[in-house]
This record gives C-alpha cells, sequence and structure tokens, in this order.
C-alpha cells in the first residue's frame, strides 16, 4: 500500500502515537507524518506509507490553517493547558473591537521567539529538555506569516479564533503575544488543525474510522498533481527505476511542458509515479543541446 491518508489525530496522543496506531491496522512496511501536532492538538494529520514516505519533501506546502482557543487571564509555564498555573488575574472588560484591534498587530510577516517547551535545538539539546531542567536561554525570533487571523466567538475567558500561517507558526506563542496585549496573560485551551498540505478535515478518518475498514489513501501521483507530470514509455521507466539519468535523446521534445532550471517534474508511466526529478536546464534551451546532455536529475526513484 503506498499514498497518504489523512487521519483527524485524537487529543492525547502524539504524532507518532497516532502513526503507531493507524499502522498497526494498515501493516505498512514504513510511516511517517508530514508534520507534528502537539499531544494536545486534534486535527489533520496526514499519514504517508512505503513509497509515499519518499514525497515529503515535494509535497505542496500550503498555509495550514487551525482553529483554537485562548483563556485569559491564567498563564502557563507551556503557554498551553497541559503546563503549570505560574499566574491568575481577572481579564477585566473586554469586548469584540479590543480583540480584533489586537488581532490586526498579528497578520502578515511577524517575528516569533521559539517557546522554551517546544523540540528547537540550542546547542544540540531540544529546548524542552532544558524548559523540564528549570533552564532558559535566549532564542533567536523566526518570521512567520499570519495569513488571516479572524475572531469567531468571545465568550469572556474564551477567545474562539482562526488562524491561516506559514508552516513553523506557534499558535502558542501566537495566543501569549494576543492575551499579553489584552493585559491579562492567557494560554492555548485548544488547537484542532483544519488544513494542512492542501487536506483539510472533511477529509481526514478518525482511528474509529480506520478500526472499522473505512480506509481512504490518496495515490502519490494525486498528492503530487502540483507537479509538471511527464508521462514516459515503460521502457523508459525501467531505465529510470535502474537509476538512469534522462538525457535529452530519450524524450520526446514535442510532448514535454515548459519548466524552468531547478524546477521539480513529476515523471511518471500510466498511472504509475517513476520519478521525482529536477530539471537541469530551460525547456527554452533544449534546441540548442547536445543529445547526450542530461536534462533531469534524479531526486527520488519509485519502484
Amino acid at each position: 500500500m503506498n499514498g497518504v491518508l489523512i487521519l483527524d489525530k485524537p487529543k492525547g496522543i502524539t504524532s507518532q502515537k497516532a502513526v503507531s496506531e493507524v499502522n498497526r491496522i494498515i501493516k505498512a512496511k514504513r510511516a511517517g507524518h508530514t508534520g507534528t501536532l502537539d499531544p494536545f492538538a486534534t486535527g489533520v494529520l496526514p499519514i504517508c506509507f512505503n513509497t509515499a514516505t519518499k514525497i515529503i519533501p515535494y509535497m505542496k506546502k500550503f498555509y495550514k490553517k487551525y482553529e483554537a482557543v485562548i483563556h485569559l487571564g491564567i498563564t502557563t509555564d507551556t503557554l498551553d493547558n497541559t503546563g503549570e498555573v505560574l499566574k491568575e488575574q481577572n481579564p477585566g472588560i473586554l469586548n469584540k473591537n479590543l480583540i480584533i484591534d489586537a488581532f490586526s498587530k498579528y497578520k502578515g510577516k511577524i517575528n516569533q521567539i521559539p517557546p522554551m517547551f517546544s523540540a528547537v535545538k540550542k546547542d544540540g539539546v531540544r529546548l524542552y529538555e532544558l524548559a523540564r531542567r528549570g533552564i532558559e536561554v535566549e532564542r533567536s525570533p523566526r518570521v512567520v506569516t499570519i495569513n488571516k487571523l479572524e475572531l469567531l466567538e468571545f465568550n469572556s475567558p474564551y477567545i474562539r479564533f482562526m488562524v491561516e500561517c506559514s508552516p513553523g507558526t506557534y499558535i502558542r506563542v501566537l495566543a501569549e503575544d494576543i492575551s499579553n496585549d489584552l493585559g491579562c496573560g492567557g494560554h492555548l485551551a485548544e488547537l484542532r488543525r483544519i488544513e494542512s498540505d492542501g487536506f483539510n478535515i472533511e477529509e481526514a478518518l478518525t482511528i474509529e474510522d480506520i478500526q472499522s475498514g473505512h480506509i481512504e489513501i490518496i495515490s502519490t501521483q494525486d498528492v503530487l498533481s502540483h507537479m509538471t507530470g511527464i508521462k514516459v514509455s515503460s521502457d523508459l521507466a525501467c531505465q529510470i527505476r535502474q537509476g538512469k539519468q534522462i538525457k535529452k535523446s530519450h524524450m520526446n521534445l514535442n510532448d514535454l511542458p515548459e519548466f524552468r532550471t531547478g524546477d521539480h517534474l513529476r515523471i511518471y508511466e500510466d498511472s504509475s509515479l517513476v520519478s521525482i526529478t529536477q530539471a537541469t536546464v530551460d525547456s527554452a534551451e533544449l534546441g540548442n543541446l547536445d543529445d547526450r546532455t542530461i536534462i533531469f536529475k534524479l531526486l527520488r526513484v519509485f519502484n
């Protein structure tokens, strides 16, 4: 079985544990997810099986979208509901307009400092390992992009919101920054990823679905549909699978799409993915090249 399954990760387990639970049913030789969700978070977790694990670096990196809840007035050391309470205070009188104003400064490109309770490494050591020993170190800010930030509901002390953001954005940090701007502190109480890598929550299966036999696997071809595809003959496909680089003489130039140097392209035979390649030349230059010129460098080969 080769392809991608979209899991609705349940609360209370790590992403890797979720992969193991699913693979206990699927029984693939290899399985891996495309992006970690914290144990307390739920939602879209794409899981790749067997040869599909090779395509993870080449899957289209869309913005990720979350629905989340801030609990105002209670600050924790982890910035979420799994940590120890550091401070409690009354949120005071707030309204939707004040919250929307606070949201406005976090749209576009912003700087975020990774939290101490994170997997980022400092001198080879995970920050969360230092945090558990009571050690806090200086962290460099990172630039992330908030594409959308919308208030969904305000029922003090809870703010429910939707955020569409670049990969690597810490929603816990965003929640802390917003609640500090509102003058009362707070933490991330709930987090649900509703879109990731171009997949949305409507496509996702629960572990219970999978246990009952409802299994939907998306083919590698479909997952990589954002890449320009080039169809090859069975003879050439066989040679590519044996590691033969693709030269100009191997291709019918009239059948080739336009591409630029450095583009990633999907090579396929009928419905089967053969290889992910990188163009070494620009398609406009093909007429001037020697037939022995390698025009597509093999990056991944699929048997």
